[in-house]
C-alpha cells in the first residue's frame, strides 16, 4: 500500500466517523425536542377550567387506631372546581366543598358520633371547604397544591398531592388527590392518642371542562 493510498483511507474512514457523530448528535437533539414537545404538549391539554360534580368524586378517609383497625369511611357530596394554566402553575387555583352531613362509616353508632358536637359538629357547620393558595408542579402531571381548609369556622393550612390524568376526548380529567388534616387543630381532639391525631384524605374523581 502507497502511501496517497494509506491517506486517502484514513481521511475516508475519519470522515465517515464525524458523518457518524453528526448522525448521532442530531438523533440525540430531535429526540430531546421531541420529548420535551411531547411533555408540554400533555401539560397543555390539562390547561383550562374543570367542574368536579359530587356525582364524579369519591373522598375516602381513614384515622389510625393504637392496637386496633383503623376507622375508615367517606364524604358521599364532594364538589369543585379546579382552574389548571400549564404555562404558569402559578396562576391555578383549585376549590373543593365538603357537606359533612353526607359523612359515612360501616358502623352507625360511629357516623353518629362524628356528626355530634364532639368533632365535625354539622348542625353548626354543614361544610368544610378548601381553597388553594400555591400550585406547583413536581411531575409531568403531578402537583403540589398548597391551600386554606375551613372547618367548624377554623381556618388552617395543609397541602395536597394531586395526580392529573387527561381522558381520550380531551373534555374531561381523571384526578387523584392524597394529603390530609390534623383534628386537634379544629378543636376535634376526642379520643387521642388512641385515636390518631392525623386524618388521611384520598380524593378520586372525574372533572368535566367548562
Amino acid at each position: 500500500m502507497t502511501g496517497n493510498t494509506a491517506r486517502h483511507m484514513w481521511r475516508s474512514q475519519s470522515c465517515w466517523k464525524r458523518f457518524l457523530a453528526s448522525v448521532h448528535l442530531s438523533f440525540l437533539v430531535g429526540l430531546c425536542i421531541l420529548v420535551m414537545s411531547t411533555a408540554d404538549s400533555r401539560a397543555d391539554i390539562l390547561s383550562g377550567r374543570y367542574i368536579l360534580p359530587p356525582q364524579a368524586v369519591d373522598t375516602q378517609f381513614s384515622v389510625r387506631v393504637l392496637g386496633g383497625q383503623p376507622v375508615k369511611g367517606r364524604f358521599g357530596t364532594v364538589k369543585g372546581e379546579m382552574v389548571l394554566n400549564a404555562q404558569r402553575p402559578e396562576s391555578s387555583r383549585v376549590r373543593v366543598t365538603v357537606d359533612l352531613r353526607s359523612v359515612e362509616t360501616n358502623n352507625d353508632r360511629v357516623t353518629g358520633f362524628l356528626k355530634s358536637s364532639a368533632m365535625f359538629n354539622v348542625s353548626e357547620f354543614p361544610t368544610a371547604e378548601f381553597e388553594s393558595y400555591s400550585v406547583r408542579l413536581i411531575g409531568e402531571t403531578t402537583a403540589q397544591v398548597e391551600g386554606f381548609l375551613t372547618m367548624r369556622g377554623t381556618r388552617q393550612r395543609t397541602s395536597l398531592e394531586v395526580e392529573l390524568e387527561p381522558a381520550g376526548n380531551r373534555q374531561t380529567i381523571a384526578i387523584e388527590a392524597n394529603g390530609g388534616f390534623f383534628r386537634s387543630l379544629y378543636g376535634m381532639d376526642a379520643g387521642l392518642p388512641i385515636y390518631a391525631d392525623k386524618v388521611r384524605l384520598q380524593i378520586k374523581g372525574t372533572g368535566k371542562r367548562s
